[in-house]
């Protein structure tokens, strides 16, 4: 049983960049339309348990032409704290796990695109557990 006063007794261990391709168009439009999802991919070995978050983003011009392709994955490495477990692991890697890595996601976007020598895509706030939409989850 949960108790909403205590921490959910799991840890964030790290996170790391395990893929990464990136593609722009030599001249960029002024102007992009951006489309962003994701999928993630729950694991657990022992008392360890990771989510691959997969970052899908396109860019495209007024003309629907794809003018940038930036595709990475995350993987957040998270495990229970012994004897303090106050949370369903599995509710936790699908819920909580994305919004925590989320951040990390943001700024290597805004990163990566302004090394490209473009205007840098900044995202707003938005709900990730929405966008995810293909979850496999091993858990």
């Amino acid at each position: 049983m949960m108790d909403k006063d205590k921490q959910p007794g799991i840890s964030f261990d790290g996170i790391l960049l395990s893929k990464e391709s990136f593609y722009r168009v030599p001249s960029m439009p002024d102007k992009l339309k951006i489309d962003l999802n994701f999928s993630m991919v729950l694991n657990s070995l022992n008392s360890s348990f990771s989510n691959e978050l997969k970052t899908n983003l396109i860019c495209l011009s007024n003309e629907n032409e794809e003018v940038l392709k930036f595709e990475f994955t995350f993987v957040g490495i998270f495990s229970v704290v012994d004897g303090e477990e106050n949370m369903d692991i599995k509710n936790f890697m699908e819920h909580n796990s994305p919004a925590i890595m989320f951040p990390y996601i943001r700024e290597h976007i805004t990163s990566v695109t302004q090394k490209s020598g473009i205007n840098p895509i900044l995202l707003p706030p938005i709900n990730i557990i929405a966008l995810t939409k293909n979850v496999e989850n091993n858990i």
